[in-house]
């Protein structure tokens, strides 16, 4: 049996075992990328810069021309990794399976490792219907920079990192390189959260206490409580507000919650239900002069639907020209300069 025929013969079963190898040293990488020949990659020195990340790397790059024309090119690329890494690295498609014929297309590659110094760590050579150029039993005894070489036939790379006969042009084409089982020492962060929403704004109406609330009165011991209506939207039920959540004052972040109605109240008189709350005016921290009221808080959250935060701003009907003078004192407590009485009048119009 000649050579050509034992070649025939057993090319079948390199490919096979090419597939089991492939398997075997899970050359399929997720990540994708193509070779940048701007500057030329054609040295150490110059190597294009490829991190690999856990999931392996696939770099699409070309020898030359994609016709395979006759040519000097070379490609370095350089990754980091880590000591104790077992890196797998491949050329693949750079040549055909043989034809009916045993031709090939394409071209026989050479594959080189190196560390950072320069120092040949491994080497691999894919001839036609042989197997593809292959690197998978170095283990790297360093952490830091490492460089990867890929050439076609006839040029070979030394120890050093040099290219045996460059000035002989040979046929190339274009190829893929496969980098797999390389720990990046300085893998990229995960990108951060995104940022939480914004508070929802919502509308709010800042009124003087009623009578129907009489009670509160007392309780405040003659502090008149500033009731707050949070009102309900298309799009926010006023009363799926944790009542709880709830801060009012000059700038929002005031703990004044006095306490919440339970049923909801149409204030504006939108057929919605509205949520009445009621804050104590010496937490609320209001100055004389302050035009506007905040309130922030959240919603509760409900099936498919987290709690969301909001936020809503309105003007401060309380304070009167009185009010201004005398504070949140309650009628009875001004003394004698005849404001006392005009208060019953100052509650009905407000």
């Amino acid at each position: 049996m000649n050579t050509e025929s034992q070649r025939h013969m057993f090319a079948p079963l390199v490919r096979g075992l090419l597939v089991c190898l492939l398997g075997s040293y899970a050359f399929a990488a997720t990540a994708g990328i193509t070779e940048v020949e701007v500057p030329p990659n054609d040295s150490l020195a110059t190597a294009q810069s490829t991190p690999v990340p856990a999931t392996g790397l696939t770099i699409s790059a070309m020898i030359g021309t994609t016709a395979g024309d006759l040519t000097t090119d070379v490609d370095f690329f350089t990754f980091d990794a880590t000591q104790g890494d077992t890196p797998s690295i491949m050329i693949v498609g750079a040549m055909s399976s043989p034809d009916a014929a045993g031709n090939c297309s394409g071209f026989p590659s050479n594959l080189a490792l190196y560390d950072s110094l320069g120092n040949m760590l491994g080497m691999g050579q894919g001839d036609c219907g042989l197997a593809n150029a292959l690197i998978n039993n170095v283990t790297l005894s360093t952490t830091g920079k490492y460089f990867v070489a890929v050439s076609a036939y006839s040029h070979f790379f030394d120890p050093d990192g040099i290219v045996e006969n460059i000035d002989i042009a040979t046929p190339g084409g274009p190829y893929q390189l496969v980098i797999n089982n390389v720990r990046n020492p300085t893998p990229t962060p995960p990108p951060p959260p995104p940022p939480s929403p914004s508070a929802k704004h919502v509308p709010i109406e800042i009124r003087h206490w009623h009578k129907d609330e009489r009670d509160l009165d007392k309780q405040r011991g003659g502090m008149w409580p500033i009731t707050v209506a949070i009102l309900s939207m298309s799009d926010l039920d006023a009363m799926t507000v944790d009542p709880k959540s709830l801060t009012f004052g000059a700038t929002g972040n005031e703990k004044s919650l006095f306490r919440c109605r339970k049923e909801g109240k149409d204030i504006n008189r939108d057929g919605l239900p509205d949520m009445v709350c009621y804050f104590k005016p010496d937490v609320a921290n209001f100055q004389t002069g302050n035009l506007n009221g905040v309130l922030k808080g959240k919603t509760l959250p409900t099936a498919g639907k987290p709690a969301q935060q909001i936020e809503g701003s309105a003007a401060l009907k309380i304070f009167t020209r009185r009010t201004e003078r005398h504070g949140f004192k309650h009628h009875g407590e001004h003394g004698n300069d005849g404001d006392d009485r005009q208060d019953g009048n100052d509650k009905r119009q407000r």
